[in-house]
């Protein structure tokens, strides 16, 4: 502590002390018992049911149990089952298409011949199923 910080706190002490020797004996006694009141009612135990202390963890995991509910039920994947077979079958035609060898056009070819079923294909795949 420095010596500025030490004489700033003897002039703090010295101010405190004098204003509570300026108060008049009946204000000392009043502000004595409500201190004494704050204290007994500090002191007092409430039931363990009424802390804080027990509510915020089981607080905390609820949350953390609805949070995963709710992402677990509003997931895409939970309400889309197709995405994933979709991906799947886009998948496999790339793979058709990389697998063909670089002098060889044949899954080129095979894919250009058919072009009018594949736009068929496409149209009854993103139409949904028929009535």
């Amino acid at each position: 502590m420095s010596e500025h910080d030490k004489a700033f706190e003897m002039r703090s002490r010295a101010l405190f002390h004098d204003s509570v020797e300026g108060l008049d004996f009946a204000l000392r006694s009043r502000l004595n018992q409500a201190r004494n009141a704050a204290l007994q009612a500090a002191a007092t135990t409430r039931p363990w049911l009424l802390s804080w202390r027990v509510w915020t963890p089981a607080a905390g995991v609820t949350a953390a149990a609805i949070l995963g509910v709710a992402l677990w039920v509003g997931s895409p994947l939970h309400h889309q089952p197709g995405v994933l077979a979709e991906a799947q079958s886009n998948l496999e035609d790339l793979d058709l298409l990389a697998s063909s060898e670089e002098g060889s056009a044949d899954a080129m070819e095979m894919l250009q011949d058919d072009i009018d079923f594949y736009d068929f294909a496409d149209k009854a795949a993103s139409s949904g199923p028929a009535a």
